[in-house]
């Protein structure tokens, strides 16, 4: 049977798709287990450096569906850890959401870190501490 050749635009995409499909493996171990934590955050990293190489390959829904896999993986990650009562924060002044924009986390004490790379001087935004979710993909510098 002949091979046939594979364009390199096929094989970027094909690449996306398999990038894609690890992370969603890790989401799937994630809901019976915290062990896959390294392997979800390999994903991510792999997810990450192929948007930074391969920016235009990336269709909307790709961008999409990796940031809804990214946010059950941080939210069953976090369900493994013990439960604790966390005490809500008020919006901010400009702050459209009082949850994580990703995960849905509620806002609240755990959300002390700012993102240096996509804040400004008008607008902090915060990292959220379970899917380490902030504005830089809402910009574009990063996909997850």
């Amino acid at each position: 049977m002949p091979q046939t050749k594979v364009s390199p635009a096929e094989a970027v995409e094909q690449e996306i798709d398999d990038a894609i499909e690890r992370l969603r493996a890790a989401v799937v171990k994630s809901r019976s287990s915290p062990d896959v934590a390294a392997e979800g955050a390999r994903a991510v990293a792999a997810l990450n450096e192929l948007y930074a190489r391969h920016k235009d390959a990336f269709t909307a829904e790709n961008v999409r569906f990796a940031n809804v896999l990214r946010g059950f993986l941080g939210e069953r990650l976090a369900a493994h850890q013990p439960a604790k009562a966390h005490a809500r924060r008020a919006k901010r002044k400009g702050d459209k959401l009082d949850h994580c924009w990703r995960c849905k986390t509620p806002v609240d004490e755990r959300f002390t870190g700012e993102c240096p790379t996509c804040s400004e001087k008008a607008y902090k935004w915060r990292v959220c501490p379970v899917c380490n979710g902030c504005g830089c993909q809402r910009a574009g510098k990063v996909l997850i």
